[in-house]
């Protein structure tokens, strides 16, 4: 951190005199290299506020939006082209205020609801860091303070070094992710010991904030020893300073996590949408989605997200607390579990294995209302006596790169004598246009891509008379071929359906994530 305010101090040095009024925020396209010159140049057209590189980005304040910045170096004239900044906001559904409370444990259903409190048995992330991008956080509060690095953040919406929460969201994001526990104050959190360093990107208590901010934040964040970046905020344009930031974070192992949105009738905000971020929707106490909260392709999966407990600003709590914001901190509390749980995964791996971890909600596999399903502590499967068994090997999640081959088996076990029909179902990752699509295959039948429902029944159900070890992927002869993946990066999903002629159905879930650098 340290390092990187150098870099801001000495961008600052070259800024114009005070008495310039400006009027608008925009940022420079570096389609070139910058020289120290040029920059000193570009400082006297308007203010620099943020150096972005290595992005290819300056962010300056100008009089006038169309001015056309220029440098001159030797005889040589450059014409440097500009993007007007993009608004984001805090993806909540309420306003904040504070009503001191004084809540219990029992309380906050989301903790049983997606199973922390078995896994805490094992761990409750220690050692683990999150960086919170949002209002910052209230340092002081009592059950809060062993558990902010408040000193290592930084607040990038009013440009100091104490990013204290004048709004109240990011104190609330807080005390879902790390609030204390056994302390005798309130409730817990997720991970009660997790650690956060806050990064504050709006001005004062607004509740909105500059992309530019939100992107050197991010930059921050990955010079952090954070291990996971929370982002319980949505823009409302893409902007692709901020995407670039969130590529090289993952170029650089951390785990992005974002709010899908909370507006009746959007599909999942940026960056949510990005296929290198896991995009959280929220549910309620019924299992239901969220009214308002975004869905579609785009979503990773859902989360608790009505009537949470958390911390307020000062001493208070909140019990009513809703919306994407809340369920994608939820998010990134359990994978602090995780990444405690199994410090030498990599950011890919514990992804996918959040992902293949969901619960399936209705239709079995990814469904635009709840991504990949109800977000759940992974948790070891254990099969015993003579039921039938349906199950991939290696069950494990994988990470693969383009042209890998991906060797997969499918067993049946304990199904002799039993008539029941096989469906396969490839889901794959968002392609350029914003669509996921799927391939359909049935064993002993023909191949189908988006014709055949999941959970179509065949008229006559297939006669198992042996356990079988099935190949899927790996060989010629292979049911789905040699295995060679695909170039679109993100999670693919494989699912197996073994459909039984009294209508009891079993299923099995296998998750890899393929990466495209």
């Amino acid at each position: 951190m340290k390092q990187f305010l150098n870099v801001f101090l000495l961008v600052l040095f070259f800024c114009s005199s005070p008495t310039i009024l400006y009027a608008a925020r925009v940022l420079v396209h570096l389609a070139e290299p910058i020289n120290a010159i040029e920059l000193a140049q570009l400082s006297t057209q308007g203010q620099i506020v943020h150096d972005l590189r290595p992005l290819p980005w300056l962010v300056l304040e100008i009089s006038n939006t169309r001015l056309g910045l220029r440098t001159l170096v030797n005889g040589v004239s450059k014409k440097w082209s500009t993007q007007p900044d993009i608004q984001g906001h805090f993806a909540t559904t309420r306003t904040m205020h504070t009503v001191p409370n004084d809540p219990r444990y029992t309380e906050q259903w989301h903790l049983t609801e997606i199973g922390v409190p078995s896994l805490w048995e094992t761990t409750q992330g220690e050692g683990v860091i999150i960086a919170l991008l949002d209002s910052g956080v209230d340092p002081d509060h009592p059950d809060l303070y062993n558990n902010v690095l408040f000193e290592q953040g930084y607040d990038f919406g009013d440009r100091d070094e104490k990013p204290y929460d004048a709004n109240g969201h990011g104190t609330a994001m807080a005390g879902l992710m790390v609030a204390a526990c056994n302390n005798q104050e309130g409730g817990c959190g997720v991970a009660p010991s997790a650690k956060v360093i806050p990064y504050k990107i709006n001005h004062q208590g607004e509740n909105n904030f500059y992309s530019a901010d939100l992107a050197v934040a991010i930059l921050a964040a990955v010079g952090s020893d954070a291990k996971i970046i929370s982002m319980s905020l949505v823009l409302d344009e893409y902007a692709p300073w901020v995407e670039q930031a969130l590529e090289y974070a993952k170029m650089k192992e951390k785990i992005l996590v974002a709010a899908a949105g909370q507006k009746v009738g959007d599909t999942v905000a940026f960056p949510a949408y990005l296929p290198w971020v896991i995009g959280v929707g929220a549910y309620d106490r019924k299992g239901q989605r969220l009214r308002g909260s975004h869905y579609g392709n785009g979503l990773s999966l859902s989360a608790p997200g009505v009537d949470l407990l958390t911390t307020l600003p000062g001493t208070g709590y909140a019990d009513w607390y809703d919306g994407t914001s809340a369920a994608a901190a939820l998010v990134s509390g359990v994978l602090a579990l995780m990444a405690a749980q199994q410090p030498n995964a990599t950011a890919p791996e514990l992804a996918i294995t959040l992902l293949a971890s969901c619960q399936d909600v209705d239709m079995p596999g990814f469904d635009s209302e709840y991504g990949f399903g109800h977000l759940r502590v992974p948790q070891s499967l254990v099969s015993t006596g003579n039921e039938p068994v349906l199950k991939f090997a290696p069950a494990t999640a994988e990470v693969f790169y383009p042209g890998e081959i991906l060797q997969l088996d499918l067993f049946l076990n304990n199904v002799v004598g039993i008539s029941a029909d096989l469906y396969l179902r490839i889901n794959l990752p968002l392609n350029n246009q914003g669509e996921r699509s799927n391939q359909f295959k049935i064993w002993n039948s023909s191949d189908s891509i988006e014709k055949i429902p999941y959970n179509y029944y065949l008229e006559s159900p297939y006669l198992l008379n042996q356990d079988f070890i099935l190949p899927l992927y790996g060989t010629p002869t292979a049911l789905l071929g040699v295995g060679n993946l695909p170039v679109l990066e993100g999670a693919y999903e494989l699912l197996a359906l073994l459909s039984f002629g009294d209508n009891l159905l079993m299923q099995a879930r296998k998750m890899v994530w393929v990466l495209n650098d």
